[in-house]
């Protein structure tokens, strides 16, 4: 009897073994691909059936198509962690070239060698990329490149080889799809791939390459933008409106800094005049912020408009550097002209927050009936500036707005309480949670009761664990139950007889609830100060 695929003395290829509703299980795909099936999924193609192989073979190419590079490269490491007792036989024997069949897509073939190239077994990864460099749509670079960091010298070095072949302007398209790879290629220490990176950085500067760069910043996955946009910048074949136009386009706040610190270096002062109405209103604030630096170092003597306009800004940073600037220049008082801007009810949410940076505890009274305010960013600016000025005086309005039915608003005072609040708001704390219909309100309140001092809060937290309606509080209280027990030896404080008493009697209330371990934890740990 001749075995075709896998030279032994068993009756049947591994996935001849599986059950119909396994093999059903495995090739049904419902929502998101879970990438941790794929090698599962792979060794279906171990089998003596054609028809399972293709059917694999399709579901495979769905998941790595909507993998991009990195996430593919980190298959690699996947395939051998998921590895099952069907990877113990005699790979080195065998052919990756069985796993195909004539029916197969050309494109799914290669996905196929490059999957083998993930192998266990080093023979049968090296087998599979001298199949993958006798195909030559390009796609077979992605999978050449991951072994270029192969454990295996030979390996390596052949899959170097294959690359080097394919560093061309025939395969420029496939190279720039592939750099996120070579980039970190270039930086891996299990062997010197600079001559590589070298080739790569010579092709990619020659103008004929320059329209597959460009099409690069137009794609999907960030990381090839970003490499892109890199190698544009340093072969210099641009121009300051070249990379103005990229930033409009581009969504990513950091691959925009990038862009910007290349387009406003040794920017002439018309250039920047152009670009300023579009600059100046950047999403991201660490541009914004260069932006009216470079503003105010060109023009000293026009910015102050600029400049109090900035002082408005929606982040503090903005706020902090134009404040900054501008008295440099002048004696300027921002509390009477965030005082005044607030008189005017313009800019709101800006001059509430920059008088909670410069001013004094008497404004707060100017603040307070902004918490009121049915625009929800100003009564969290709010918040915010009255957590500033003297949130010590003024608990008890953001204990209120903890009740609040808008999520935002509760989670901010929640946060401005929780830098002052202390036991003798528990009861208080204690109160509204009881009484409040609001999820939201119910977590925040449990968020700073189990945040109390050691003995208190042990009360609260029993009770959150044994939470059988909200189970995200249940969730909470189950991993600050195991926080308490776990850092309980770090902090000596010792428990009053009154906190002993309450822990008793949770306990009597809850301990039918708990595990029985758990409830010998916690007497185990009240047993001495008994």
């Amino acid at each position: 009897m001749k075995w075709g695929l896998f030279k032994r003395k068993q009756a049947y290829y591994p996935a001849d073994r599986y059950s119909k509703d396994y093999i059903k299980e495995m090739l049904q795909v419902t929502g998101k691909y879970e990438v941790s099936r794929i090698p599962a999924i792979f060794e279906l193609l171990l089998t003596s059936s054609n028809e399972l192989k293709v059917r694999a073979a399709k579901v495979l190419h769905a998941y790595v198509q909507s993998l991009n590079i990195l996430e593919l490269s980190k298959l690699d490491n996947l395939f051998r962690e998921r590895t099952s007792l069907d990877w113990a036989y005699d790979w080195k024997t065998e052919s990756p070239e069985n796993l195909l069949t004539t029916d197969m897509t050309e494109e799914m073939r290669v996905m196929i060698l490059g999957l083998c190239s993930f192998h266990p077994n080093g023979y049968f990864r090296e087998k599979a990329l001298h199949l993958l460099d006798q195909h030559d749509s390009g796609k077979e670079l992605t999978y050449l490149l991951i072994r270029c960091n192969d454990w295996v010298i030979e390996v390596r070095d052949t899959a170097r080889k294959y690359v080097e072949r394919r560093l061309k302007h025939s395969y420029v398209k496939n190279i720039v799809n592939n750099l996120p790879l070579l980039f970190k290629l270039k930086n891996t220490n299990r062997n010197d791939n600079s001559k590589v990176f070298e080739q790569v950085v010579h092709i990619l500067s020659q103008k004929e390459s320059f329209p597959f760069l460009d099409e690069g910043t137009k794609s999907n996955f960030g990381k090839i933008r970003y490499f892109c946009y890199k190698m544009i910048i340093s072969s210099k074949v641009y121009d300051k409106e070249l990379l103005f136009n990229y930033l409009k386009l581009e969504k990513e706040p950091h691959l925009r800094l990038l862009l910007f610190n290349e387009l406003i270096n040794d920017i002439s002062v018309d250039e920047f005049k152009l670009y300023y109405p579009t600059l100046e209103k950047d999403k991201f604030p660490m541009i914004r912020a260069k932006v009216l630096e470079k503003y105010y170092s060109f023009f000293p003597d026009e910015s102050i408009k600029e400049l109090e306009k900035a002082l408005l800004d929606k982040n503090g940073t903005i706020r902090s550097i134009a404040r900054f600037i501008l008295s440099k220049q002048n004696k300027f008082d921002f509390a009477s002209y965030y005082i005044r801007m607030l008189k005017t009810d313009q800019f709101l949410r800006g001059a509430i927050l920059g008088l909670g940076e410069v001013g004094k505890k008497d404004h707060v009274e100017m603040i307070i009936p902004y918490l009121d305010n049915s625009d929800v960013s100003i009564v969290k600016a709010a918040i915010r500036s009255i957590s500033l000025l003297d949130v010590e005086n003024h608990k008890a309005e953001l204990v209120g707005l903890l009740g609040h039915k808008h999520e935002g608003i509760s989670k901010t005072a929640r946060k401005s309480l929780s830098t002052v609040y202390d036991k003798d708001l528990k009861d208080q704390l204690y109160s509204l949670y009881t009484e409040t219909h609001y999820k939201h309100t119910k977590y925040n309140i449990a968020l700073l009761l189990s945040s109390l001092s050691k003995w208190y809060a042990i009360i609260y937290i029993i009770e959150f664990y044994v939470n059988e309606e909200e189970s995200e509080i249940s969730r909470l209280g189950k991993a600050n139950f195991n926080n308490w027990i776990v850092n309980f030896n770090r902090t000596f404080d010792l428990p009053t007889k009154n906190q002993i008493v309450s822990i008793k009697n949770t306990l009597l209330k809850y301990g039918n609830k708990l595990e029985k371990s758990d409830v010998k934890e916690i007497e185990f740990c009240i047993k001495g100060f008994q």
